[in-house]
């Protein structure tokens, strides 16, 4: 059922894919291919995509990266919290808060593999 003056459906991508690339493979290529793919979460087309311009493929996050994620971003929201307090109450005080938040940030980064 469409609504009057609205389209319905998924909005257009922004940048138009318009050339195919089509390429002829083993069996065994496509197996290796397929599991490949499957390993970093991708489908075929995305991961020969990204193995022809980048070199290599970046796996989609895991349920625990997005967790981790999550965790920064709360961190984030209680790092805020402490520099409005800081702002009212003097940035002293609350030095010790923001030195044991920024262990934890590091910890959590790390845990991502963006220590590098």
């Amino acid at each position: 059922m469409e609504r009057r003056g609205r389209k319905q459906g998924r909005p257009p991508n922004a940048v138009k894919r318009e050339k195919f690339i089509g390429y002829y493979v083993t069996r065994v290529q496509d197996f290796i291919i397929q599991q490949k793919a499957n390993q970093a979460g991708v489908n075929i087309s995305d991961y020969m995509r990204q193995m022809a311009i980048h070199g290599q493929v970046k796996p989609r996050w895991s349920e625990e990266d997005r967790n981790l994620f999550r965790k920064l971003v709360a961190m984030s929201n209680d790092i805020n919290q402490l520099a409005r307090s800081a702002q009212k109450e003097g940035a002293t005080n609350i030095m010790l808060y923001f030195n044991q938040y920024r262990d934890r940030i590091d910890a959590v980064l790390k845990q991502l593999g963006y220590d590098k």
